[in-house]
């Protein structure tokens, strides 16, 4: 288990035709080394929906709401996106949440 303290949680719902969802994963499981350099990101993750194989949740842990907002701005996570696939099959994000850690 991570030891460090985060204080920013995001949490991206996504929705993918079932038929890009193997591209997808894939996709997904290559960025997931792609942010571990990014100041004051701490850890990504990306769950799978159990009752909806369309339905994805990337959740990631940031030291701050600045260092993420800094990262959606840059450079690096323009790049992240270009393996997500493209239509038909690309995924639609449903929701943003973004949450402050009271308790750990």
């Amino acid at each position: 288990m991570d030891t460090a303290v985060s204080s920013y949680v995001v949490v991206s719902h996504l929705t993918v035709d079932p038929e890009g969802a193997g591209a997808l994963e894939d996709a997904f499981r290559q960025r997931l080394g792609e942010v571990d350099g990014v100041g004051g990101f701490q850890r990504l993750e990306v769950w799978r929906d159990t009752a909806s194989p369309s339905g994805y949740a990337m959740v990631s842990w940031w030291d701050s709401e600045t260092n993420f907002r800094a990262y959606m701005g840059s450079q690096a996570h323009r790049r992240s996106h270009a393996r997500i696939p493209r239509q038909p099959h690309a995924p639609h994000a449903t929701a943003l949440h973004r949450y402050e850690v009271i308790a750990r």
